[in-house]
């Protein structure tokens, strides 16, 4: 659950209205894609944004007004290179946002965002700086690792951690379109235990680290086992973008940026 879903259910549960600002539609280089959301308090606090500057202050304006409306509203905006230029956005896009109040008794439940899971395979540093950067982006994390003590929550303070028998022993999982997995097994020795058992979900991202001279032997031995290369073409190996990473922690960021661009790829597809 995302920070603006949780103080909407914070609010809601405590009796507190609020307006909730959403990029409905737009269209140039704009600061935040459509769906970008923004939550106003009564008394003008707020929580995620729509892209900051005059648009984001102008918006709060808009919203504490309609505490007084009470009513929804949609309003359009274009921002013109100067208006751009003194909200310090280097943009010249323009789309409507729209306001919606929530007084205590309209229900909020159609504003959780059906949010995937990141799954990690392998709870070694990679896994560990990889769950930490997720955790930037407010991505709900999963670990998997066959020892106890690269799985538990003191490693993984904010991840779900399951302890494996072995890789070979993954348990039934409902992993579904939107969900992401990652194998960064401990010296590869689960790569492919994990990579037959991946081929096999819905997951719409596979990635698994590892070089291309290893990566190309493991994918012989699975097709020799009968998976074909269109299977194998579904998995983003080397996992992450080609930054030159060397370390955990810029593996990780690689990593998260191929995610990022992945899920945004995806997004752009459903909208036609």
């Amino acid at each position: 659950m995302t920070k603006l879903e949780q103080k909407i259910r914070e609010l809601h549960r405590t009796g507190q209205p609020f307006v909730l600002v959403s990029v409905t539609a737009g269209s140039g280089s704009m600061p935040r894609h459509a769906g970008a959301r923004m939550l106003v308090r009564a008394n003008g606090g707020t929580e995620g944004s729509i892209g900051g500057g005059a648009l984001e202050a102008d918006a709060v304006r808009q919203a504490l007004r309609i505490f007084e409306t009470k009513t929804d509203v949609e309003t359009p905006f274009d921002l013109t290179s100067e208006e751009a230029a003194c909200s310090d956005m280097i943009c010249g896009g323009s789309g409507t946002l729209t306001f919606a109040y929530y007084p205590p008794e309209r229900s909020v439940g159609g504003l959780m965002e059906d949010r995937g899971m990141l799954y990690i395979f392998g709870g070694g540093h990679v896994g560990r700086a990889l769950a930490q950067a997720a955790g930037l982006v407010e991505l709900p994390v999963r670990v998997f690792d066959d020892r106890e003590e690269y799985a538990n929550p003191e490693r993984f303070p904010h991840a779900a951690c399951t302890v494996l028998e072995s890789y070979a022993a993954i348990p039934e999982l409902l992993i579904e379109e939107k969900d992401l997995l990652a194998i960064v097994t401990r010296g590869h020795l689960g790569d492919a235990d994990v990579l037959r058992w991946a081929l096999r979900q819905k997951a719409g991202y596979i990635g698994m680290i590892g070089s291309i001279r290893k990566r190309d032997m493991l994918y012989r031995r699975m097709e020799a086992e009968g998976f074909s290369r269109e299977q194998l073409a579904r998995v983003h190996s080397p996992i992450g973008l080609d930054i030159g990473a060397e370390t955990a922690e810029e593996i990780a960021v690689s990593i998260l940026a191929e995610l990022i661009a992945e899920r945004a790829r995806r997004r752009k597809e459903e909208d036609g």
